[in-house]
């Protein structure tokens, strides 16, 4: 009997084994398709109907392979927003926490995580926007709690 248990535990072991391997050489395959791109940028709007965001670009982050898609400093761009799942939908963090749209006030400084949408050629999708809070919001924020 003791034998039999031995013989399972390695099994799984082996397979355990296997599967760690698999997923590590996948995820690397994987995740060098979707690279994103990060820029800095001052928030103008939100186009719910559009599904669409407006920000003016302050540091463009890394140019993309579509010459189409580079950002311009000083100049408007807009970006795609998706809804979904964790993986498909674009996220939105203030201050680190999860946030809506809604809730970015027009002017404030965002990072957004980007890359050219593959769904609808020739633009450029948000997956994740972050809003960088200055001292002064911060403080509020600690008043207002």
């Amino acid at each position: 009997m003791e034998l039999g248990v031995r013989k399972f535990v390695a099994g799984a072991m082996a397979l355990a084994f296997a599967l760690v391997v698999g997923l590590a050489i996948a995820t690397p395959a994987a995740a060098a398709k979707v690279k994103s791109i990060q820029s800095e940028a001052k928030w103008i709007s939100f186009d719910a109907a559009a599904k669409t965001v407006t920000v003016k670009i302050r540091k463009t982050g890394k140019a993309p392979k579509d010459k189409d898609l580079k950002l311009r400093k000083g100049k408007e761009a807009t970006f795609t927003i998706r809804e979904g799942s964790v993986l498909t939908r674009t996220t939105v963090k203030i201050n680190g926490l999860g946030g809506a749209l809604t809730d970015i006030p027009v002017g404030k400084t965002v990072n957004i995580y980007w890359q050219p949408d593959q769904k609808m050629p020739g633009q450029r999708w948000a997956k994740m926007i972050d809003v960088i809070l200055s001292e002064e919001d911060l403080m509020q924020r600690s008043e207002d709690n």
